[in-house]
Order: C-alpha cells, then structure tokens, then sequence
C-alpha cells in the first residue's frame, strides 16, 4: 500500500526541482607556482613554468592526469583545497571548449576581508556593493600594468572551463586559471572564435616561451598560455571515424 493523499488534490503535490546540469570542475591547470624564495626561505615567490601545472583534490585524478601527460602525484600541501599537484612534461594540451560562455574574463585585486579589493571589468565595477560603477582604472594598457605591477591596480583574472579531448575526457571537467596579460589582451580573440563555431570546439592550450633583450631591462624571459581554437570538435571526430 502507499499514500494516495494527492489523488484527490493533485495541485498540492510539490513540482519536482529540475536536474541541474551543472558540474564543477575538478581539476585546475595553472602556468606557475609558489616556492621559498632563495634570498629569503620565510617568503614565497612566484615562478612561471614551461609545462603544464595541475592540482586538484582528488588523488585518483592527479595520478591519472600524471599517467597520461607525464610527472607524478604529488601530494605538495595538505593544507590546500587542492592538496595534489602534477609537474606534467608537456606544455600542450589538446582540449574542448563549449563557447565563449566557458570563459570568465576580469580584472581582480585580492586584500579584502574574505574576498577582493577590487573587480572589474576593466571600466565598470563588478563588486556587489557598487556594480556597474565607474572602476576608476586607469584608461591605458601601460598605466594599467605599471599600477598592477606595483600592486596598486588589479590584474587580469581568467578562468576558462574545459575538457580535455581523447582519453583524459574522463577526468572530468578542468578550468585554467591565467592571470597572463598577453593572454587577457587576447582573450576577446578567443571568445569571438569559439562563438563562430556551433557547438563545442577543439582548441589547443600552450605554454609560450618568450625570450628577448630589452633595451630597459636587458635580457628578458617568461612564458605565458595561449589559446587556439581550431574548429569544431563534432567534426574533428567525425572525420576521426
């Protein structure tokens, strides 16, 4: 037997909640690390690298990432939300992502209590307390970096949301997190690109190596990310077949 008390007022019986199909990704790629500072082992400094970086929560996931992009499991510091990390070997990565709307794109300067300082878009604010706003940023790329170097200004904050394409699908959903100014200079490239495409697209994530001789600061080297949206990635596999 069961209840059968909404057969007489089916109104009253509660709408079920749609299935969200929302899932948060599970693993971050990043470009860089913090590590003791050689002049001062009580301090952390950043360092950029020529591979790709990924920490995530789940140890089964950074050791299958590890066997399919090389490096190992590292569990770096249990403190951490993401206590595991890969030192992976390759500074490529073959991955699939569903339009612009996977992109997250904004400048952010951390030092409030429990959250930012500073968000914007780059001309209006994106605080709750005062969106929409004037952001008060300066007007000009160098004045932005100059100010944003000297931590007076925000910098770029991006996250992209992915997938990555072949055997590492079942990983799971992965998001890169950049804070590179070359890639927030083109990330509107990017974003036009993938919305030119219909449906999910194949794109491409590097790790760029950049060396040069300024005539300001002599020789100069870094390495920043890069996207590149190839196309679609139905068609991609349908060719595959």
């Amino acid at each position: 037997m069961a209840l059968r008390i909404f057969d007489t007022d089916p109104d009253a019986k509660p709408k079920e909640k749609p299935k969200s199909t929302f899932t948060r990704p599970v693993y971050q790629l990043r470009t860089g690390m913090q590590i003791p500072d050689p002049k001062n082992p009580k301090k952390m400094k950043g360092i950029s690298l020529p591979n790709w970086r990924m920490v995530t929560d789940d140890e089964q996931i950074a050791e299958g990432f590890a066997e399919l992009f090389g490096g190992r499991a590292d569990e770096f510091d249990p403190t951490k939300n993401q206590p595991w990390q890969v030192l992976s070997e390759t500074n490529t990565l073959e991955v699939v992502i569903n339009g612009s709307r996977a992109i997250e794109d904004k400048l952010v300067q951390w030092g409030g209590p429990g959250g930012p300082m500073h968000e914007c878009d780059g001309v209006n604010s994106l605080l709750p307390e005062d969106k929409g706003a004037p952001c008060g940023c300066p007007t000009t790329m160098k004045e932005r970096k100059d100010r944003a170097s000297k931590n007076r200004g925000p910098k770029p904050s991006i996250g992209v949301e992915f997938t990555l394409a072949g055997a590492g699908e079942d990983l799971g959903k992965g998001k890169l997190i950049a804070t590179a100014w070359t890639l927030a200079e083109r990330i509107w490239q990017v974003k036009d690109a993938l919305d030119a495409v219909d449906g999910p697209a194949l794109c491409t994530l590097e790790i760029k190596h950049v060396e040069y001789v300024s005539e300001v600061h002599g020789p100069v080297s870094y390495y920043h990310p890069e996207i590149t949206v190839h196309g679609s990635y139905n068609d991609a596999i349908a060719e595959e077949r």
